[in-house]
């Protein structure tokens, strides 16, 4: 009998420990040391989150980064509610309406297109297998489906989710992509 509450206290307190630690790491990619981040990334099961909003006019009365800062928020509250690491803010979209505003960051498409598959795939290489990028900005809303699509082209190790923060809660990601396995190869 002794013996058995003691394995069970062991398996409590193993348990507890980890949830500690847990607790304790940032979800943010850019706040962890590597040994960290390799950590994280095994308390996530290779979840990650990446934020992505625009640069652009919102009025005279809110600031230029309006989407960027609130899908940041969202995705930083998701990941707090069930642990994935948050990639930094990416403000790398959609914005060509809106091009001659003051303020507004404009790429060409390539670069886009380029730039979020070069991202998408250090994130992979770094242990991130599924990572969900959570849209904050409207403008996204054909860019962002059409890359997932694109994914398509060839075998990868990694699989791209699209979360449109702008018609559904971000909090939805991690639920999402942990109910998901990656195929095996």
């Amino acid at each position: 009998m002794k013996r058995a509450a003691i394995c069970s206290l062991f398996v409590f307190l193993a348990a507890a420990s980890s949830i500690h630690a847990q607790s304790k790491l940032s979800v943010k990619w850019e706040e962890l040391t590597a040994a960290e981040f390799r950590d994280a990334i095994q308390i996530s099961k290779g979840a990650c989150l990446l934020p992505f909003g625009i640069l652009e006019k919102h009025g005279p009365h809110l600031p230029l980064g309006t989407d960027l800062l609130n899908v940041r928020h969202a995705s930083l509250q998701a990941a707090q509610q069930e642990y994935a690491v948050v990639f930094p803010q990416y403000y790398f979209g959609q914005i060509f309406e809106a091009k001659h505003e003051p303020g507004t960051v404009a790429y060409s498409m390539e670069l886009q297109l380029k730039l979020l598959q070069e991202t998408t795939d250090e994130m992979a290489r770094n242990g991130c297998k599924k990572i969900v990028i959570v849209n904050g900005h409207g403008g996204n809303g054909h860019l962002l489906p059409f890359f997932a699509q694109a994914q398509l082209d060839r075998s990868r190790d990694y699989v791209v989710y699209v979360l449109d923060g702008v018609k559904e809660p971000p909090w939805r990601a991690a639920e999402k992509i942990n109910r998901h396995r990656l195929p095996r190869r």
